[in-house]
């Protein structure tokens, strides 16, 4: 359906913004000493070192960590001591001690050493070590015991880790194997753009194994894809799998042929259908992996993916459950930034979903963890994409606009990033360049989403289709009864299609939603147009909600 009303703009990119505002630079020499005391984990470090290192004042650092990190510069390189001491814990060896760990990592008293992590992590280091040791016995087979460690992540921060095998060929004919070799190239180039993933290529003399346990094992990751040729007469097939290498599962394939005399356009399919299929898969896998685990038994990492989901659900109780999470990993990691991202976004959800009574609070919050997570790692492509988000709720739309052109820039295969582009563009009014934006997410990922749908739903009603904004609504309701503040235009879409008896039906479930809902809560929640937000406040207003 083609869009019409305000619709004539034409579409730039990924996202248009008309705004342009000031944005107040993050400070140098905070990056400066957050790199410096990562490199001096195991060393010793002193604030009159830092100070030097950055080529600012005591006073000016002191105030920059205690406004950006809420710490002093030492207590934060004391927190980060700590996550390095317990990360190492948690994937300790039979012959780890407690006491080699606290040597290393700087602690010279023992006792002090323990009473300070207990405090921190509410246990003993030695019960860490020892539930290390106990779930890794229990967790994996006595065959594979010698090898757990090497396909685990070696640290928090560590990506999933995927090995693209040679491709198997079940033909001596040369331009098949020509072929072929030219194909697991392709794959394996294109998967290096996705900055979520870490890509091996091995050499063929090392991917000899059979076992995917033992090949995983030998290469250090945790994921396989793997892939076979065939011919058939004037044909060639492709199979293509993913292989979790710790469950010997597979989690992704298919299949595809096409004719001998047309093998590139066949490459150039199969190479983006791996593209696109296999980051939703992992992802999902690395989510179930996090599940299966006790939360305390987790790093930074681990509890992030365990709060992925709640954080992309859009509504306040799961954001408020997603937090929960990411405060613990923030707590045990204090410069994890995709931790402190995520939660930024959950806090700005809180906003912008009316699920606070305290607004100002959770956006000041939000934006001061969002400045935080882009001093601790300003080019992950995640990170990014949560601080535009946060940052397009506080409708500082230039600032959101470059950060998610660079995210983009980073890893243009990155779904999420699409959806909040489009979300972007709905804010700002620009109706064709947000259902565009959300096309190309759902070709990424055609899974149904929630707040997709509920992005296109907003993008018509910006554009005055509100037959169209009704049928997108809806079926995010279906899918996410939680999204119920998607009542908040809704009802005002029925109204403006006439039918009053849906739209009273709506505005009733938005206040069991929100019994304390008001026009003016709704519409200072909302960083729409102000056409979009006068009409919302109309509608409501005939609807009979309070002002």
């Amino acid at each position: 359906m083609a869009l019409r009303g305000r619709i004539g703009q034409e579409y730039t990119g990924p996202f248009v913004s008309d705004a342009p505002e000031r944005q107040r630079p993050l400070p140098g020499d905070l990056r400066k000493a957050i790199d410096y005391i990562r490199s001096h984990l195991e060393g010793k470090m002193s604030v009159a070192d830092l100070v030097a290192h950055c080529g600012v004042s005591e006073r000016t650092l002191r105030k920059h960590f205690r406004r950006f990190m809420a710490v002093s510069p030492l207590k934060y390189w004391r927190q980060s001591r700590l996550a390095a001491a317990r990360s190492f814990l948690l994937k300790g060896s039979n012959t780890t001690s407690v006491t080699e760990v606290a040597t290393r990592f700087g602690f010279a008293h023992f006792s002090r050493f323990a009473q300070v992590y207990r405090g921190h992590f509410g246990e003993a280091p030695s019960i860490t070590l020892q539930r290390s040791r106990v779930g890794r016995d229990e967790d994996v087979s006595p065959s594979r015991r010698r090898n757990a460690s090497a396909v685990a992540p070696s640290t928090s921060r560590d990506r999933p880790s995927v090995a693209v095998l040679p491709l198997e060929i079940s033909s001596s004919d040369a331009d098949c194997r020509t072929f072929g070799e030219y194909l697991g190239e392709g794959i394996a180039t294109a998967l290096c753009q996705m900055r979520s993933l870490t890509i091996t290529v091995p050499n063929p003399s090392r991917s000899s194994l059979t076992d995917h346990r033992r090949r995983a094992s030998d290469l250090g990751v945790r994921y396989l894809l793997t892939g076979r040729i065939f011919q058939a007469r004037d044909r060639l097939g492709v199979i293509i799998r993913l292989m979790d290498a710790e469950t010997d599962a597979q989690i992704w394939g298919d299949t595809y042929d096409g004719q001998i005399n047309n093998l590139f356009s066949l490459a150039d399919r199969v190479t983006e259908s791996v593209m696109h299929g296999i980051l939703p898969q992992i992802r999902g896998s690395e989510i179930e992996r996090a599940r299966r685990k006790r939360p305390e038994d987790l790093a930074a990492y681990g509890l992030m993916m365990r709060a992925l989901p709640f954080v992309l659900a859009s509504n306040p109780a799961a954001a408020q459950r997603a937090l929960e999470l990411l405060h613990r990993a923030i707590e045990i990691e204090p410069d994890y930034a995709p931790a402190t991202s995520l939660a930024a976004w959950c806090h700005a959800q809180l906003v912008l979903y009316n699920g606070t009574p305290s607004p100002v609070e959770e956006r000041n919050l939000a934006l001061l963890l969002s400045e935080r997570a882009g001093i601790l790692d300003p080019d992950d492509p995640l990170v990014t994409t949560a601080r535009c988000a946060v940052h397009t709720m506080a409708g500082q739309f230039d600032h959101a606009r470059a950060l998610i052109s660079r995210s983009l820039e980073l890893d243009p295969t990155l779904v999420w990033s699409w959806d909040r582009s489009g979300w972007l563009n709905a804010y700002v009014g620009n109706a064709e360049a947000a259902v565009r934006d959300f096309e190309q997410a759902t070709r990424l990922d055609p899974r149904r989403n929630a707040t997709r749908l509920t992005g296109l739903g907003c993008a018509y009603f910006d554009a005055g289709c509100y037959e169209e904004a009704v049928r997108y609504k809806r079926m995010a309701l279906c899918d996410d009864p939680g999204t119920a503040w998607i009542n908040r235009s809704l009802s005002v879409s029925y109204a403006r299609l006439g039918n009053r008896l849906a739209a009273l039906d709506s505005l009733e479930a938005l206040r069991r939603y929100s019994p304390d809902i008001t026009i003016g809560r709704v519409v200072s929640a909302l960083p729409f147009t102000q056409d979009f937000l006068d009409r919302v406040a109309e509608g409501l207003d005939e609807l009979g909600l309070s002002p």
